[in-house]
């Protein structure tokens, strides 16, 4: 049997537009292993990677670099700026075994934004087509799979519907990460380390490493150089767990792209069974929902 091992993103996720929604993400640092509370109904969601998570940095107790503060910054501002956009993401999540091993879970994340109210989130992966749409009046999440959805009212905006899939239903948001970086609080604060590692190529974009470390997670963040500070990719070490599971996130971006009417409308596919969205049986502050 498999447990899936990340829940939540790290404070530092909060930081920008939190959850592109790549709907994937790790257990919030400060939680100390908080447990996710389990809604009354399983969503169409339940098997979707928790991505984007947080990285490895292997240097203990390194010294902060504000030049990585900065740059972590400047991309949460930069991402603030984008008003419509598409992100295609490749995943790799690892679950730990029951044996203790760690096994990778593949997952592609397209998601479509155009702000302030409109979303479009669909993962592949196992077989599977599941999703999120939101339309600014309501959201709806399906499964293909299962052949089933859910339907429910939404806020008005793309940032009350994140919080209000974290603290009332428990969904964490595809990519949630790109909707908080930077977003309302300081993050820097829980970083205990920070540094600039070199250049590197991420596909054929020139991006700058940098390696962090929090409590319970090392990360790293790939920067893309020049005007475009967007992510290029992410990895997150759970240093909570022996087996120091994973989570990788490869972005690739366009800001210009074309949306046809029916890229946010709430079509329901011919067979699929309504089920009721109950709210979770515990519901956890948005920290920690991070």
């Amino acid at each position: 049997m498999k447990k899936k091992v990340f829940s939540g993103v790290p404070a530092e996720f909060a930081l920008s537009l939190c959850a592109a929604i790549a709907l994937s993400g790790c257990a919030h640092p400060e939680s100390g292993g908080y447990t996710q509370a389990q809604s009354n109904v399983p969503s169409p969601l339940t098997d979707l990677d928790n991505g984007e998570g947080t990285a490895a940095a292997n240097t203990p107790q390194a010294a902060v670099d504000a030049q990585a503060l900065d740059a972590l910054n400047a991309m949460g501002a930069y991402l603030r700026t984008l008003r419509k956009f598409e992100v295609n993401a490749d995943t790799s999540t690892d679950v730990v075994l029951d044996n203790g091993q760690n096994a990778a879970l593949l997952r592609h994340t397209v998601l479509e934004v155009k702000r302030p109210d409109r979303l479009r989130a669909e993962i592949t992966g196992n077989g599977n087509l599941r999703g999120l749409v939101y339309d600014g009046r309501e959201f709806m999440t399906f499964n293909e799979k299962k052949g089933f959805y859910t339907r429910n009212d939404a806020p008005p905006t793309l940032d009350g519907l994140v919080r209000e899939l974290a603290n009332t239903w428990r969904i964490e948001a595809p990519l949630a990460e790109l909707f908080y970086w930077g977003n309302g609080k300081d993050d820097n604060a829980a970083i205990t380390a920070a540094q600039v590692l070199g250049v590197e190529m991420v596909d054929a974009r020139r991006c700058t490493h940098y390696a962090f470390q929090q409590r319970g997670a090392d990360w790293e963040m790939w920067i893309e150089q020049g005007r475009r500070p967007l992510p290029c990719h992410l990895v997150v070490t759970d240093t909570t767990q022996p087996s120091r599971p994973r989570h990788e996130v490869t972005y690739h971006w366009n800001l210009a792209p074309s949306f046809v009417a029916s890229t946010f409308a709430l079509h329901v596919k011919p067979g699929a069974k309504r089920i009721e969205l109950e709210p979770a049986a515990v519901r956890p502050s948005f920290e920690e929902a991070q």
